[in-house]
């Protein structure tokens, strides 16, 4: 697989210095465009992830190790344009013309953002998978996109416009709020807020103070301990 230089802002240069980033011509495929590796030593300060998408989602996992990554991942939405597919050239000029991404570790704190560089309507949907140890507290926000979380401990306040959530074994505190789009949550603990306008809520085998809300759905419970 041949390699390509994807566009990197100086934020993201400077990052580079302490860690490994690898960048491939793997475009609407099930491999990440670009992947970023955070060593033991950068990631045994981290104590948060904030991460940023417009149209994508966002996934954070535990990584059972010291180490933390981020897997960058794109398509072509086809929104308003003849549907075809695109080269991996064409998408990297769309990239570098209509979008900033930073991804860098700035004191405490793993910033994860594809940030667009203008009001209009974005042609590329870009997509995070981000791991880290365990004990992480996270800020996610997409939002044409979902957002999942999955085996974490800490504080995460998630949120979406039109997509879903979905929270697996985490404990501690969870915020999630979306407006079109169901959530799940499952084998989690601690204090549990969870909103939606036009979405169902569905919860199995959760305990601790727990809150849901939703206009129009349903809530479904299983196996839910209050406290």
């Amino acid at each position: 697989m041949k390699t390509v230089n994807l566009f990197l802002n100086a934020a993201i240069f400077a990052a580079i210095v302490s860690f490994s980033a690898c960048f491939h011509a793997s475009a609407q495929t099930s491999e990440p465009v670009s992947t970023w590796n955070f060593g033991a030593q950068v990631v045994s300060f981290l104590k948060e992830v904030d991460a940023n998408t417009v149209n994508g989602n966002i996934t954070v996992t535990d990584n059972t190790g010291s180490e933390a990554t981020v897997e960058m991942y794109i398509s072509v939405n086809n929104n308003g344009i003849r549907r075809r597919r695109w080269s991996d050239e064409e998408i990297k000029q769309e990239l570098e013309k209509s979008f900033t991404i930073d991804v860098k570790v700035e004191g405490e704190k793993l910033f994860v953002v594809a940030r667009p560089k203008t009001n209009g309507r974005q042609i590329l949907n870009i997509s995070f998978k981000i791991t880290t140890p365990k004990s992480i507290n996270s800020s996610l926000r997409s939002v044409n996109g979902g957002i999942s979380i999955k085996s974490l401990s800490g504080s995460h306040d998630i949120r979406t416009v039109n997509g879903s959530l979905n929270v697996d074994n985490i404990s501690d505190t969870i915020y999630g709020s979306t407006v079109n789009g169901g959530i799940s949550a499952t084998n989690s603990n601690g204090k549990i807020t969870l909103t939606t306008v036009n979405g169902s809520i569905n919860i199995s085998d959760v305990s601790g103070v727990i809150s849901t809300s939703t206009v129009n759905g349903r809530v479904t419970e299983r196996n839910v301990r209050r406290e």
